[in-house]
């Protein structure tokens, strides 16, 4: 009884230490981050333009069609293209239903914030149960992951779709936590599945490559500790198969969409100096951004498209480098005095594995680590290799692979801390704590002078936001194509706001849609001209068929054709945000019924096992007594 007692009141302080930390992290965080949804002068991120009117055009499709209805194509921009089919669309995704009760810009800052908590208590978990480490290591670990740099600086400039990254720690948490009941192994497995969906479903597409590769490493590291448990081949297997049967549907139209529209046509960046790709991204993992932006700017070869500081957002400041430094410093003061009275040195607590083993690990942590340094290395050849592979060769930022790293440094720095320190924990809570201190006085110091000069303005979007959201969404639809013009010249002007028309009923003809080019490069703008949707041209409406887009053999059209005049219902119904009758692809069908199979299959087996699992009794167990 005493000893439970003891146990219950050293879970109770470790509780209490974690919601603590939480609190003034969250509370320093939105001192910080707050100021930029908007920014003193009125304005967020510039990559909102696009983000922002996909959920109010997601709140129009959803206020029509109700829940259970695919919004396979949207009216509102280019005069009519896929939205479910595209791969950056969030339609399913947390910002998107935060969307019907709030606006969109305070629905993304909310997203950033619970985005960001889930990543703080996934890692604590991570670290504490499949990395057993004490209570004070694992908070640092948690406190690191909740300020590294991308989530923040990604989601400031509109880059919304990465949110679902924040995830990673709790999808290699349900790999890797031990579980003797089968219900349990499979509903682990559901998690991480329904997770790898979720990124899919929420925009995440472009990253899902190298955001596995940060679950690998996890893996790795992990097993350099001690073994896998026996079904982890089994539980990925399932997860694997599980997440792209939920995904199917989207995945298939996607590519089938992509194919129509690769993007290669952008040069690959990348550095031609070894010491200089080092330098800079070192200094995009421990650095301010915008420092490493002007670093990579005086070095980066072959560059075509802007890589601005966001894209060298990746810190986690100099506290990690500090804290191990630190470490290292107390352990070995702490040798020397144990030298002189005879004590040996200490076991760091890490289970014994074979020597070939080990190496085998170690090498393929090295390998995968090297992925992302690899892809910035240029020399002609080896870029002329890469712009030929699948996914790498449409992408002008290779140096988002760093994301690799987000989730295992934060793990890997506890980890070495405590090894440094070894049978001298009793500094540790000391140390942590300076070092949290220190990572939120560099996260305060940083200068943000580029976040800070944002030039999107979302006020007319906002207004009409505000309108839809209540009721005039119901009766909302796309009347005319259009642009914005110099009223001195009548020139088309190409700015920030051009998707917001469509809250006012226009589609805008030059809208921006990465999927066509960052120029609109590869856009089919054809017959598209300024004026009514119905207006008739040589047969044609002057509205896009989207179905063209994605499945067009089967609709016997090209990716850009409009909507002909004997297909006018069809229309009518599109750019009233409608269903319309359309021919999808044999493949399209057969993964429509996959993804709907599964996801009742899903919801069946958490039904079932929640209550199964309310009903089980007892603790976890406990890691051990030092450990609390």
């Amino acid at each position: 009884m005493k000893d439970l007692s003891l146990y219950l009141q050293n879970r109770s302080a470790a509780t209490a230490y974690v919601l603590l930390t939480w609190i003034t992290l969250l509370i320093v965080y939105h001192g910080i981050y707050g100021a930029f949804f908007p920014t003193p002068q009125g304005t967020v991120g510039h990559d909102f333009e696009w983000a922002l009117p996909a959920f109010v055009d997601g709140l129009i499709w959803f206020a029509k069609n109700g829940l259970w209805s695919v919004p396979w194509f949207t009216p509102s921009f280019c005069g009519g293209q896929p939205f479910f089919a595209d791969p950056q669309s969030a339609y399913y995704s947390v910002p998107q239903w935060l969307t019907l009760v709030t606006d969109p810009l305070t629905a993304s800052y909310l997203t950033l914030l619970l985005f960001t908590s889930a990543g703080y208590f996934g890692t604590y978990l991570l670290a504490r149960r499949s990395f057993a480490l004490p209570v004070s290591w694992a908070i640092l670990a948690a406190a690191l992951y909740f300020f590294n740099g991308f989530f923040a600086h990604r989601m400031i400039v509109g880059h919304t779709g990465y949110h679902g990254l924040a995830l990673t720690p709790w999808l290699a948490l349900a790999l890797l936590a031990h579980s003797t009941h089968q219900r349990s192994n499979i509903g682990l497995s559901m998690l991480a599945a329904i997770i790898a969906a979720y990124w899919l479903q929420s925009g995440l597409t472009t990253l899902m490559v190298p955001a596995i590769l940060g679950i690998v490493l996890i893996l790795l590291v992990y097993r350099l500790r001690q073994p896998w448990s026996r079904d982890l081949p089994l539980r990925v297997l399932i997860a694997l198969g599980i997440s792209v049967a939920l995904s199917a549907s989207k995945l298939v139209a996607s590519l089938s969409f992509y194919s129509m529209f690769q993007r290669t046509q952008y040069l690959l960046p990348g550095f031609d100096n070894p010491l200089a790709l080092l330098g800079v991204n070192l200094f995009a993992l421990f650095g301010p951004s915008e420092g490493a932006y002007h670093l990579a700017n005086d070095w980066l070869v072959n560059s075509q498209v802007a890589l601005l500081p966001h894209e060298w957002a990746y810190g986690f400041t100099m506290a990690p480098l500090l804290i191990l430094t630190c470490a290292r410093a107390i352990a070995r003061g702490k040798a020397d005095n144990r030298i002189s009275v005879g004590h040996g040195t200490p076991d760091d607590g890490v289970g014994r594995i074979g020597r070939g083993t080990k190496s085998a690990l170690i090498m393929a942590i090295t390998a995968i680590s090297l992925i992302p340094l690899s892809l910035q290395f240029y020399t002609l050849e080896m870029n002329s290799w890469l712009k030929g592979l699948p996914l790498i060769g449409a992408t002008a930022a290779p140096i988002r692979w760093l994301i690799v790293y987000l989730p295992i440094l934060p793990i890997a720095t506890a980890l070495l801390g405590r090894r440094a320190l070894r049978d001298h924990q009793d500094h540790a809570p000391r140390l942590v704590a300076g070092c949290i201190v220190v990572l939120i006085a560099l996260n305060l110091i940083e200068p943000r002078r580029y976040y800070a000069d944002q030039p999107y303005r979302p006020d007319m979007l906002l207004a009409g936001y505000a309108q839809l959201a209540a009721g005039a969404a119901t009766s909302h639809q796309i009347q005319a194509v259009g642009s914005i013009t110099d009223p001195s010249t009548g020139a088309t002007v190409i700015d920030q706001q051009r998707n917001d028309l469509m809250v006012a009923g226009v589609s805008q003809a030059y809208c921006y849609n990465p999927a066509f080019g960052y120029r609109l490069e590869n856009f089919p703008r054809g017959r598209l001209v300024a004026g009514d949707v119905m207006t008739d041209s040589d047969g044609y409406l002057n509205i896009k068929n989207p179905a063209c887009y994605v499945f067009p053999s089967e609709n016997g059209c090209a990716p850009g054709d409009h909507f002909r005049v004997d297909q006018r219902a069809a229309a009518e119904a599109f750019v009233s945000y409608r269903p319309f009758p359309f021919v999808k692809s044999a493949m399209q069908r057969w993964a429509d019924w996959i993804t709907l199979v599964t996801l009742v299959g899903t919801f069946l087996f958490l039904g079932l096992a929640w209550p199964w699992a309310a009903r089980r009794r007892g603790t976890p167990k406990a890691l051990s007594w030092s450990d609390q």
